[in-house]
C-alpha cells in the first residue's frame, strides 16, 4: 500500500489510508476525498483544446505552492468529434489526441514529485459522452487507464486517481473534518452562482463548481463560505457560445484555482502576469 507523506489525518483515523491510495474502483455515488491542504483546481480542459498560455503558469504555481493535488475537475476530455462546442477539427485523430493527453498529464506529475503530490481526475459532462460512446470504457477509471501504459503505471501508483462521481470533497480542518466541496454540474442554470451557492448552503462548505466556464468569486450571505465559478482551462475564444454576460458580470475565462486551508481561494487566469503568480489574480474582485 501506498503512503503519501503529505496526507495530514488526525488520529481518529490516522491509521486509515485515503481512498485514492487503495486503487479500488470507485462508483459515482461515492464521493472522493481529498485530504491534502493544497489544492490545484484546473477544471474544463476539453483536450485538446487546452489554453496554452495558461500551461506555464500552472506548472509555475505548482512548485510556487508546492501544491499536493492537483484535480482536473470534469470535461478534462473534450469528445469535440460527437458535440458542437467547438469546430470539429477533423486533422486530429483519437491517436494524437490521447498522446497530447498523455504530455500534460506526464509534465503535471514531474512537477509534483517534489512534494509525493498526485492528480485526481473527475468525471464531467464531456467525459461522459466519452464513455457512452466507446466500448470498453464502462468508467473514467478504465478511459483514462487506456490512454497509455505509462499513465496506467501512475494510476498503480497512486499517483494519477480517478473519481467517477462528479462531486467530490476536501481540504481537512484540524477536526478532519471536510472544509470543501468540488463540484462539475452537468446541468448550469443562468442565475447567477445559483449551483454553487445550492451547493454551500446545502453542505455548509466552500464550494467550488465548474462546467459553465464561468470565472469569480464571491462570499455567501452570511459571510461563512465562499462560492467559487471555476473558470477553466480550455480556450473559450474556440467556443460558439456567448463569453460575456454584461448585466451579471458573469465572464467566461480561462483560468484556474488554488484552493488551501485558511486561506482566500486564488484564482489565476490567461490575462495575470507571470510575475504575479504568487498574488490573487487582478481580474478577480477582492474580497473582504
Amino acid at each position: 500500500m501506498l503512503i503519501n507523506r503529505h496526507t495530514r489525518a488526525p488520529s481518529s483515523w490516522q491509521m486509515v489510508s485515503p481512498v485514492h491510495e487503495l486503487g479500488v474502483p470507485t462508483g459515482q455515488g461515492l464521493r472522493r476525498k481529498i485530504y491534502e491542504t493544497r489544492v490545484l483546481v484546473a477544471s474544463d480542459a476539453h483536450l485538446p483544446y487546452l489554453d496554452p498560455s495558461l500551461l506555464s503558469m500552472l506548472r509555475t504555481t505548482i512548485r510556487e505552492f508546492s501544491i499536493q493535488c492537483v484535480l482536473w475537475l470534469g470535461d478534462f476530455f473534450d469528445c469535440h468529434k460527437y458535440n458542437h462546442l467547438v469546430p470539429v477539427d477533423q486533422r486530429l485523430i483519437w491517436k494524437q489526441e490521447k498522446q497530447m493527453i498523455v504530455d500534460l498529464l506526464m509534465l503535471i506529475n514531474e512537477d509534483l514529485e517534489r512534494v509525493g503530490g498526485y492528480q485526481m481526475i473527475s468525471r464531467g459532462y464531456h467525459d461522459h459522452l466519452w464513455l457512452n460512446r466507446h466500448t470498453g470504457t464502462e468508467d473514467m477509471r478504465s478511459l483514462v487507464r487506456n490512454l497509455d501504459p505509462t499513465v496506467a503505471t501512475l494510476m498503480q501508483q497512486g499517483r494519477i486517481s480517478i473519481s467517477d462521481s462528479a462531486t467530490l470533497e476536501g481540504i481537512p480542518d484540524v477536526r478532519g473534518e471536510m472544509t470543501w466541496v468540488f463540484t462539475h454540474s452537468l446541468h448550469y442554470v443562468s442565475t447567477l452562482f445559483q449551483t454553487p451557492r445550492e451547493f454551500a448552503k446545502r453542505e455548509q462548505k466552500h464550494c467550488i463548481a465548474a462546467h459553465a466556464h464561468y470565472f469569480d468569486v464571491v462570499r455567501d450571505e452570511e459571510q461563512a463560505f465562499w462560492i467559487v465559478e471555476a473558470g477553466g482551462i480550455f480556450r473559450d475564444k474556440l467556443s460558439r457560445m456567448d463569453t460575456h454576460t454584461e448585466t451579471t458580470w458573469r465572464r467566461k475565462q480561462s483560468s484556474f484555482w488554488v484552493i488551501m486551508e485558511g486561506s482566500q481561494p486564488l484564482g489565476f487566469c490567461s490575462g495575470c502576469e507571470p510575475s504575479m503568480v504568487t498574488s490573487p489574480c487582478s481580474c478577480v474582485r477582492s474580497m473582504p
